[in-house]
């Protein structure tokens, strides 16, 4: 072989070498960032499930409101029926009161009116 054939023999394997050397970084960086992808993935599950569990505590906590004031407006409307029985007993009772006093004060007229 001749010296030039050699010489750039010599110069493509300079020129392969300084490929793969180049070659080699670019995977050493990809392999850097697909582990920060890795982390990033990660840290992203952990937020995804810190999420959630505020969801669903979010949901606990409005349920158990909801059942606590739908509780008390069921307790408020039983209290309201009883005071509206209660009422109406009274009422009954007033008129039941009226009818007799109406039936009295009659009576005492008529009393009245036969003394003159």
């Amino acid at each position: 072989m001749s010296e030039e054939r050699l010489e750039r023999i010599e110069n493509q394997i300079g020129q392969l070498v300084q490929s793969v050397s180049a070659m080699q970084q670019n995977v050493n960086a990809m392999q850097q960032n697909v582990n920060a992808m890795q982390q990033n993935v990660n840290a992203v599950r952990e937020d995804i499930s810190s999420l959630r569990n505020r969801i669903d505590s979010v949901e606990g906590t409005m349920i158990s409101a909801m059942r606590d004031g739908f509780n008390h407006l069921e307790n408020r409307i039983d209290d309201i029926d009883i005071d509206l029985a209660t009422n109406e007993e009274k009422t009954e009772e007033n008129s039941r009161k009226a009818r007799r006093l109406n039936a009295r004060l009659m009576r005492l007229e008529r009393r009245d009116n036969d003394n003159f």
